[in-house]
């Protein structure tokens, strides 16, 4: 009876014992994504719950990492990417301290002081790239000073949440450095009419601005429409972001940031169409881009897309 009870009890722990493989090994490949990740040079010690990505309209990556502290679960570390590897934002949560403290990517150049690092991505598939560089704690005033922490890491991404793409993404690029998506449209009323700006900033700190369109593009017949710096409608603004890193976490243009171009060529409507059931308008831009009369960019035949 004795030996029969000491056999029981010995199948009674392999069992357990398997059953403990099998979720050790079920908790490995229900959890494929994978984080490392340093803040000023100490690595993390914050209760990592999740770590997600999901990839968008053929564009974009998104990396968000949360975790746990004191009962409550909310983001640790959010990044965006394009699916070639250019930083679009970072956005990261202080936790150690007894309040939480938001630090972000520099506004309009996040790669100043960011950099991404070995990327690898085929779609839906895997992802994988290291990161490290500054983050800034958001500032309400000029006159405060930046405050920032370091942050590095590796990220390896295996499985991916599904994403379906339910907008158009509007772009313009002007050359082979100077790309822009989202660009957004500002409808605004004078005395008399209504007009139309459209407006976007590359991740490498350039702004443009078609300024005060009388009409809106999918409204105007196809044709050529040339402009000068002296003009103050139908015109095309252009500058370049010279000021130092630091995150407002707006979009909102400081002037001293900038250096703001005299502008002089034209803009081409060249094509109404249909897209996905949004009427969808091209355009093609040429013009030059002076400073102090020395001409420093000079833009041939760069898509604008648009949709309505």
């Amino acid at each position: 009876m004795k030996k029969t009870l000491i056999l029981l009890i010995f199948i009674l722990n392999i069992s357990c014992s398997n059953d403990s493989i099998k979720d050790e090994n079920s908790s490995i490949i229900e959890s494929p994504n994978k984080i490392s990740l340093k803040i000023n040079g100490l690595s993390t010690t914050e209760d990592i719950s999740e770590i997600s990505s999901f990839f968008s309209c053929d564009r974009d990556l998104n990396v968000t990492v949360t975790s746990k502290k004191n009962f409550v679960t909310d983001d640790l570390i959010v990044m965006n990417l394009t699916k070639e590897g250019t930083l679009k934002s970072v956005y990261f949560v202080d936790k150690s301290g007894h309040s939480r403290q938001d630090y972000y990517s520099p506004d309009f150049i996040p790669s100043s002081t960011i950099t991404i690092s070995e990327f690898e991505f085929i779609d839906n598939t895997k992802l994988k790239f290291k990161f490290s560089g500054q983050v800034f704690k958001k500032k309400h005033s000029l006159l405060e000073p930046n405050e920032t922490i370091t942050i590095e890491g590796t990220v390896q991404i295996k499985k991916f949440i599904n994403s379906q793409c339910n907008t158009f993404v509007n772009y313009m690029t002007l050359n082979n450095d100077i790309k822009l998506s989202n660009i957004s449209r500002i409808n605004q009323n004078d005395q008399q009419n209504s007009i139309v700006s459209y407006e976007g900033t590359s991740l490498n700190g350039y702004n443009i601005v078609l300024k005060n369109i009388k009409q809106n593009l999918l409204e105007m017949p196809l044709g050529t429409y040339s402009f000068s710096n002296k003009m103050t409608n139908d015109k095309i603004e252009f500058r370049k972001y010279i000021g130092i890193p630091k995150s407002f976490s707006t979009t909102i243009l400081i002037p001293t940031d900038w250096t703001l171009y005299e502008t002089q060529g034209s803009f081409t409507i060249t094509e109404k169409t249909t897209i996905n059931g949004l009427q969808v308008v091209k355009l093609k831009l040429n013009f030059t881009a002076t400073k102090n009369g020395t001409v420093e960019y000079k833009f041939t035949n760069s898509d604008f897309i648009t949709a309505y």
